[in-house]
């Protein structure tokens, strides 16, 4: 490994000021930013002519502490070429690694993310990632932790066991991020003992609620198109989310599909999908978010809200519009095979599951999809 320098730097002068920063050379790799990093500012200035003892001796304490940053970079970069881990990494922002790592491995966490800066109430180094940290974390998942209450209704609304079981998992794979980037001593993350998950039926809309919800207004027109994509496409809902225009193609018989590697299986897929599918995607660009206006935070309560405006008291979730084209291609008369690959099944016994919710008298009543 070539031996990096750490170098003390002045920006251009401005208003008789140059502010400071560190140089590296070679630049290093920034595991919170995932990518590699040259300069770093010191957010400290010195003047350039001083004039005064006063701003002499200012001059002498910036650079005193400028040295000291640079020291202990230093030291952090021989610790970990020699496999020393350096405790003063312990006292680093825990909360901003979390916010910073969600974003290089999944953007849809940003619901657990909230969820734990409230539970720490915005603060938290690794030094309190502790056992009996995630322990009483864990609790306050399952037995305090709420969510948004449906509008007109003050109760307030305790996670799902399932909800609490995926925040948890998220927080676990961040803790263990953090042993692997040199920022935890011991890889405690996988002692934490896991929220059980609860085998719950895969709810979904009958055509009649389908017809029902999106004949009835929605706060947000992306939130609708989003959803009624969803029903015609069957995506998972981060696929749905991370859906660009440029996977979005003509098929060899000219027409739409979508040719996309999926976030779960890692597998790139081709996806046929209908023309009338594609008018809920809006004016069609070359690249870009196809919902560049969708926030995950609509998956909850705007969500909620239409649901109810529409009379539907079933606990629906993002992933349940998936759910529903399945079932909707099945009471539509589409056989097992059609359906599995519509939906990108590893293998067809997760499709038989969707199968078993749909009834004769369903399938007798469906037609193919319609939603408007």
């Amino acid at each position: 490994m070539n031996k990096v320098k750490v170098e003390i730097r002045k920006r251009e002068p401005k208003n008789g000021k140059t502010y400071l920063y560190l140089e590296y050379s070679p630049a290093l790799y920034n595991p919170i930013t995932g990518k590699e990093t040259r300069k770093e500012s010191l957010k400290r200035y010195v003047y350039i002519d001083p004039q005064t003892e006063e701003d002499k001796d200012y001059n002498r304490e910036v650079m005193k502490s400028a040295r000291k940053i640079r020291n202990l970079r230093m030291k952090a970069i021989m610790n970990k070429e020699l496999k020393i881990f350096d405790d003063c990494r312990l006292d680093e922002d825990f909360l901003e690694y979390y916010k910073q790592r969600i974003k290089l491995k999944n953007p849809t966490w940003e619901h657990s993310y909230n969820h734990f800066k409230r539970y720490v109430k915005g603060h938290c180094s690794f030094r309190d990632i502790k056992y009996r940290f995630a322990e009483e974390y864990r609790d306050y998942l399952l037995n305090v932790a709420v969510i948004s209450s449906p509008v007109g209704k003050k109760k307030r609304i305790r996670l799902h066991q399932n909800t609490a079981r995926k925040y948890f998992e998220h927080f676990k794979s961040i803790v263990s991020d953090a042993y692997v980037e040199g920022y935890l001593k011991n890889d405690i993350g996988k002692h934490f003992k896991r929220i059980p998950q609860i085998r719950s039926q895969r709810e979904f809309l009958t055509p009649e609620e389908v017809k029902r919800l999106f004949g009835t207004p929605c706060e947000y027109e992306v939130l609708r198109n989003m959803l009624a994509f969803a029903i015609y496409s069957g995506l998972r809902p981060a696929d749905l989310i991370n859906l660009d225009w440029s996977e979005i193609q003509s098929g060899s018989d000219g027409e739409p599909v979508i040719r996309k590697k999926l976030h779960k299986t890692k597998n790139t897929e081709t996806i046929a999908i209908s023309r009338e599918a594609l008018s809920f995607c809006g004016l069609r660009k070359d690249h870009g978010l196809v919902f560049n206006e969708f926030r995950p935070s609509m998956k909850i309560k705007p969500l909620r809200d239409w649901l109810q405006a529409a009379g539907i008291e079933k606990h629906i979730t993002f992933y349940c519009f998936r759910h529903t084209c399945a079932t909707m291609l099945i009471t539509a008369g589409a056989d097992i095979n059609t359906v599995s690959r519509h939906l990108t099944h590893a293998s067809i016994l997760t499709t038989q599951q969707y199968f078993h919710l749909v009834d004769k008298k369903a399938r007798e009543a469906a037609n193919l999809i319609r939603i408007e």
